[in-house]
């Protein structure tokens, strides 16, 4: 975060535009894809950008999970069935061989990132065998210098898993935190000992990652200003190299989990914009540089 910079909120300013709008994750947002965007448009926009040129980057949605976290908008699919991974990653061959196809086989992927659901979901063999085909379809870089990441939950994995993912060529991760107050944590079907999250941590130093994120979540259900203030002097004594700290935007009409939240247990607008303020003030004077919103 700018340590000079102050971040000022003009409240009848965000009292006019308080809707929900789309993040910025991924570009082009979901809202650009309609019907009149079809295949001949897309390779269309791939021939553009072959001709102009430059890196690439892949995004992989694993979207399978074994529990719900409640407030999660995320495309997901909760199971305990592992085998359910196989077919979606029969199809998701499949697209990487048609996605190939269609762009500069010289061009270089910089950024590749595996999201979800829970990307270490899939058994060690199906993670192998995905990385192997998307160097057989893409022109990866073997000399760890691309920004090569995972989102990990600290719930899921052990320490094997971390050394076969840095095997793989992946060296940053991001992992789900979103709160460490237990009471939140309860409310929202998450919960998460801090000691497995340090012991994530500590497997991906020994293997060599290069770089740790830590996701929190400010807007759930029991936070305030003071208990989210605690939760950030413990993720500061923890000392990772990046935070996302997001909105959560509760959409009970759209994500059928988050109507296992009760709307009388949320901050409101204005404490949500509190907590904002403080969690910049804080991260600021820890050290941290603020980039932007959003992951």
């Amino acid at each position: 975060m700018v340590n000079n910079q102050n971040i000022i909120f003009d409240e009848e300013l965000l009292k006019k535009y308080s809707k929900s709008g789309p993040r910025y994750t991924s570009y082009p947002t979901a809202v650009q894809f309609h019907e009149g965007f079809t295949a001949d448009s897309y390779c269309d926009w791939v021939k553009t950008s072959n001709e102009r040129g430059g890196p690439l980057s892949l995004y992989f949605h694993i979207p399978f999970c074994d529990t719900v976290c409640f407030y999660c908008g995320c495309n997901k699919v909760v199971t305990k069935d592992r085998s359910k991974a196989a077919p979606y990653l029969d199809r998701v061959y499949k697209e990487l061989e048609m996605q190939s196809a269609l762009f500069d086989t010289e061009r270089v992927v910089e950024q590749l990132h595996w999201g979800g659901g829970t990307p270490t979901f899939i058994s060690h063999d199906e993670m192998r065998a995905l990385m192997a085909k998307t160097r057989s379809t893409f022109k990866l870089l073997d000399d760890d210098s691309g920004e090569y990441s995972i989102e990990i939950d600290p719930r899921e994995v052990q320490a094997d898993t971390i050394a076969l993912l840095r095997e793989l060529g992946f060296n940053r991760m991001s992992l789900g935190v979103q709160d460490v107050d237990e009471r939140v944590q309860i409310a929202v079907n998450r919960i998460q000992p801090v000691d497995q999250t340090l012991a994530t941590l500590d497997a991906a130093k020994r293997e060599g990652f290069k770089s740790v994120s830590l996701d929190l979540i400010y807007g759930l259900p029991f936070q305030s200003v003071d208990s989210f203030a605690r939760t950030l002097d413990r993720v500061i004594e923890i000392d990772p190299e990046r935070l996302s700290v997001f909105n959560y935007a509760h959409l009970p009409e759209l994500f059928k989990p988050q109507r296992r939240i009760s709307e009388d247990n949320l901050p409101s607008p204005q404490e949500k914009l509190e907590i904002l303020q403080m969690t910049i003030e804080k991260l600021t004077a820890a050290g941290y540089l603020y980039i932007g919103m959003d992951h």
